[in-house]
């Protein structure tokens, strides 16, 4: 049987599965709005969304994603919770679903 991790990541877009490989690379580490548009090269006016629809994503009742606050005025700034995910099995599992979109 799937664990509830592997069933969000099987249904997440190609942009989502490009700003989660950006944050796992440094899950510790809070970035901002224009840093995940330039590390993925998605357009900052769809990145909202894709932020968006990020945070709102649960793995057993924790967040896989959360806001930190603004930036200077910006956008949001943006973390990894390290509680909803276990980042050495994501990463894999990322890239895998990443190339199979390519």
């Amino acid at each position: 049987m799937e664990k509830p991790f592997d069933q969000q990541l099987s249904r997440m877009s190609k942009n989502q599965l490009l700003i989660l490989r950006a944050m796992l690379v440094r899950t510790d580490t809070i970035m901002t709005t224009r840093e995940l548009a330039r590390k993925t090269g998605i357009v900052e006016k769809q990145l909202g969304g894709v932020l968006s629809a990020l945070s709102r994503k649960q793995v057993q009742d924790e967040h896989l994603i959360e806001a930190m606050g603004r930036d200077g005025g910006y956008g949001l700034r943006w973390r990894l919770n390290s509680k909803a995910i276990t980042q050495v099995l994501a990463v894999n599992k990322v890239k895998l679903l990443i190339l199979s979109y390519n």
